[in-house]
């Protein structure tokens, strides 16, 4: 025997612990598989207890602990009463925005953390809209801007009109990754505001000055994708992101904790 096999021989076995998933997990695996392959709508009736615990041979607890898995994952709506059961459901971009805020702020994300990673991804984003987006697609952005413009004074209306500015980007985006992530910004960017919203609104002239470079900034954009300028508005959008970074720094709260919600 060579010294190579009575070493492997004479080596202790090394135990590798294997996660058997729970029957209820198998059930819940097969049943978001099935969502997958079929052309269920939300609002549709999945399988009835009876019928998944008669494929399975489960009992009833087990068929309900697989459907409370799905209905925490917001792919199944539980309903009750005599014409209830589990129905096919989409899950809500919230939910993944918010498990994305809480993993971020339990990891000591910034806000000068998020705003430097918008500033890389935010300007890609823009130059994808800008090379589709259609006349009445713009013109809706061109309505929200208008809006902040009208509430100016008033920090709270203005910061949701900004995320108003967000959800449209989404919506009118044709890239549904981009998209998603653009709602995910969105989501995230109210919580930043309600956390800075107080610093903001005691600034007076000088917050009246930022919102204003807020609006040039948007009108700008619009007028990039209006022409469909690519390198415009990513260039644009780049800059004014940039310029937030600056302010930031210089106030002194980049190193603040990123807020879930």
């Amino acid at each position: 025997m060579t010294d190579a096999a009575e070493s492997m021989r004479d080596a202790p076995i090394r135990r590798t612990a294997i996660k058997v998933p729970k029957t209820a997990e198998v059930i819940a695996r097969w049943l978001r598989q099935e969502m997958r392959e079929t052309t269920l709508k939300p609002g549709d009736p999945l399988p009835s207890e009876s019928e998944l615990r008669a494929r399975f041979a489960v009992s009833r607890a087990t068929v309900r602990e697989a459907l409370r898995l799905l209905e925490s994952q917001q792919l199944v709506r539980i309903a009750r009463g005599a014409t209830g059961g589990a129905r096919y459901s989409l899950p809500d971009i919230g939910m993944v925005a918010e498990h994305t805020g809480i993993y971020l702020e339990a990891h000591g994300a910034t806000q000068l953390d998020f705003t430097e990673a918008r500033l890389d991804l935010e300007p890609c984003m823009i130059g994808f809209i800008a090379e589709r987006a259609k006349p009445d697609e713009i013109a809706r952005l061109s309505k929200s801007v208008a809006a902040q413009k009208s509430v100016m004074a008033d920090i709270v209306r203005f910061s949701r009109e900004h995320e108003n500015f967000y959800q449209i980007l989404a919506e009118i985006c044709p890239n549904k990754t981009l998209s998603a992530m653009l709602l995910i910004f969105r989501q995230l960017i109210a919580a930043q505001t309600s956390l800075v919203g107080d610093e903001i609104s005691g600034q007076g002239a000088g917050r009246e000055k930022a919102l204003a470079a807020h609006i040039r900034a948007k009108e700008k954009l619009i007028e990039l994708l209006t022409a469909h300028d690519r390198p415009g508005a990513e260039q644009w959008w780049r800059r004014h992101l940039a310029a937030q970074l600056t302010e930031l720094e210089a106030t002194g709260r980049g190193g603040m904790r990123l807020r879930a919600s």
